[in-house]
C-alpha cells in the first residue's frame, strides 16, 4: 500500500512539473496592465478610480508620464493570447487574490472583488504598489546579468551596502568618502551618473542636511563646460519621497541642462550613506530611467 501511494505521489509530482514546463512566456510590456471587466462596469464604476491610481504620474518627473498604461477588455475578449500578458487584473464578484505565473511565466495576475466602493479602492491602491515593485524587481533581475562585479564588490567593501553597478558605467571619481560612476557615450546625447557618498551621522542629520550635502557634492564633482557652471538641485521643484527615494530635479547652473534625480539615504553605523542617481536625456521620456535607477539602487 505504501509503495502504491509513493508511486501515485511521484506521478502527481511529475505531472505538476510537466504542467509548469508548458507555460508560455508572458508577452507585452511591464508598463502595461490589462483590466478584464465588461464595458458597462468599467465606464460607470471602475475606470475613473483605476486611472487615478495606476495612470498617475510616476514620482520624480516634471512632465506627466503615467506610471502604467491601462488596457481594458471585456471578459469575452480575454482569449489565450491576452491571457499571456505580463500584468493582468481581473474584476470579479467573489475573491481578492494575487497569483504569479498563472497563465504564463513572469506574469502577475490579480483577481479584484468589486462590491462596495470603499473596499475596492483599498484593493486597487494596494495593488498599485504590488505591480510597481514587481516591475522594479523584474528589471533588477534583468540588470543583474550585466553587473560589473568588481565595481559592485568595491562599493560593498567601501560603504557596506549592496548596489548593482552595471557594466555601462565607468568609475570617474574615487575619493575617501565618495565614488562616482558615469555613463556618457560619445555617440548618444545621454548622460547618467551614480554617486555614492558618506557623511558622519548626527542626531539632527535631517533632510535639510542631506539636501545641503548633495548640493555641495554636485557643485564639486559635476561641473559644466562654461565658467561657473555646475549641477545643482532645482529648488523650484518640490522634493517628494516614494519607495525610500527622495525624488526631484537637477539643473545646470549657468547652463541649459536638467533632468530627474533620485536620492536614497541609508543609515550605517555612525555614517549616512547617500546614493544619488541622475540622468540627462532631453529627447526621451524619463520613466525608464527612474525604474532603472530604482532597480540598480
Amino acid at each position: 500500500m505504501k509503495l502504491k501511494q509513493l508511486i501515485i505521489f511521484f506521478v502527481f509530482l511529475c505531472s505538476c512539473t510537466e504542467s509548469k514546463k508548458i507555460l508560455p512566456n508572458s508577452t507585452g510590456s511591464n508598463s502595461e496592465i490589462i483590466f478584464v471587466v465588461d464595458d458597462s462596469i468599467w465606464e460607470q464604476q471602475i475606470k475613473k478610480h483605476a486611472q487615478k491610481v495606476f495612470s498617475s504620474s510616476i514620482p520624480g518627473v516634471n512632465r506627466f508620464e503615467a506610471s502604467f498604461k491601462l488596457i481594458q477588455i471585456n471578459n469575452s475578449q480575454f482569449t489565450s493570447l491576452l491571457r499571456n500578458h505580463k500584468n493582468i487584473i481581473i474584476i470579479n464578484d467573489s475573491i481578492n487574490r494575487i497569483i504569479s505565473d498563472y497563465f504564463a511565466y513572469d506574469q502577475l495576475v490579480s483577481y479584484v472583488k468589486y462590491d462596495d466602493t470603499t473596499s475596492f479602492k483599498y484593493e486597487i491602491n494596494k495593488l498599485f504598489k504590488v505591480y510597481y515593485d514587481n516591475e522594479v524587481q523584474i528589471l533588477n533581475s534583468k540588470l543583474s546579468t550585466t553587473t560589473n562585479n568588481l565595481n559592485s564588490d568595491y562599493i560593498n567593501k567601501k560603504f557596506n551596502i549592496n548596489i548593482n553597478i552595471t557594466k555601462e558605467y565607468i568609475k570617474t571619481v574615487d575619493s575617501n568618502n565618495l565614488v562616482l560612476f558615469t555613463y556618457n557615450p560619445s555617440n548618444k546625447e545621454v548622460i547618467k551618473h551614480i554617486c555614492i557618498s558618506s557623511f558622519d551621522y548626527k542626531e539632527n542629520f535631517d533632510f535639510d542636511s542631506i539636501y545641503f550635502n548633495i548640493n555641495k557634492l554636485l557643485k564639486t564633482y559635476l561641473i559644466g563646460s562654461r565658467p561657473n557652471s555646475y549641477v545643482t538641485l532645482e529648488d523650484k521643484y518640490p522634493i517628494v519621497m516614494y519607495n525610500e527615494f527622495y525624488r526631484g530635479l537637477w539643473r545646470l547652473q549657468n547652463g541649459f541642462m536638467g533632468g530627474p534625480i533620485l536620492m536614497k539615504p541609508i543609515l550605517s553605523g555612525n555614517k549616512i550613506i547617500i546614493i544619488t542617481a541622475l540622468v540627462f536625456d532631453p529627447s526621451s521620456k524619463k520613466r525608464k530611467y527612474i525604474k532603472e535607477f530604482e532597480a540598480i539602487l
